[in-house]
C-alpha cells in the first residue's frame, strides 16, 4: 500500500511538472505570437486602406456595410496568403487566443509597439526632411523664429 501512494505521488508530481512546461507553449495548429502579430496588424492596416479607398470620392451613406465588409474580406484572403495560412488555421488560433486574454492583450502590446516605432520612423524622416528644407532656404533650427538671416540671433545691441 505504502508503495502505491509513492507511485502516485511521483506521478502527480510528474504530471504538475509536464503541466508547467506546457504554459507557455501554443497547441499543435495555432500559430505563434510573432505570426498572430503580424496578420492582426496586417488586417487592421486592411480596414484602414479599404475604409479610406471606399470613401474617397462618395458619401458615408452611399457606401453599405456589405460592401465594406466584402472589401475587407478580399483584403483578408490576400493577408492570409501572404502569411501562407488559412482560414482555418487563423480561425482556430483567434478562438485560441481569445480563449486566453493574457496571451491576447501581449500580442496587442506588440502590436502597439511596431505602430509606435515605424510611427516614430516616420516622424524622424519628415522631420528631417523638414530641416534639409528649412537648410535649403537658408534657415536653420536655431533659428526658431526662421528669420531671414541665419544670424538672426546675434543681436549687436552694445
Amino acid at each position: 500500500m505504502k508503495n502505491w501512494r509513492k507511485i502516485a505521488g511521483v506521478l502527480f508530481i510528474a504530471a504538475l511538472m509536464a503541466a508547467c512546461g506546457e504554459a507557455d507553449r501554443t497547441p499543435k495548429g495555432v500559430l505563434g505570437k510573432n505570426e498572430m502579430r503580424d496578420i492582426l496588424l496586417d488586417m487592421n492596416y486592411a480596414d484602414v486602406f479599404a475604409r479610406e479607398q471606399m470613401m474617397e470620392g462618395r458619401s458615408s451613406v452611399d457606401i453599405t456595410e456589405a460592401m465594406r465588409d466584402s472589401a475587407s474580406k478580399t483584403l483578408y484572403a490576400q493577408i492570409l496568403l501572404l502569411h501562407k495560412t488559412d482560414r482555418e488555421t487563423f480561425t482556430k488560433s483567434w478562438q485560441f487566443y481569445e480563449s486566453h486574454p493574457d496571451r491576447l492583450e501581449a500580442i496587442y502590446k506588440d502590436m502597439a509597439d511596431v505602430v509606435r516605432r515605424k510611427r516614430e520612423a516616420i516622424d524622424s524622416t519628415d522631420r528631417a526632411r523638414n530641416e534639409r528644407e528649412q537648410r535649403k532656404l537658408g534657415r536653420t533650427r536655431m533659428d526658431s523664429l526662421f528669420w531671414p538671416s541665419p544670424d538672426s540671433l546675434k543681436l549687436n545691441i552694445f
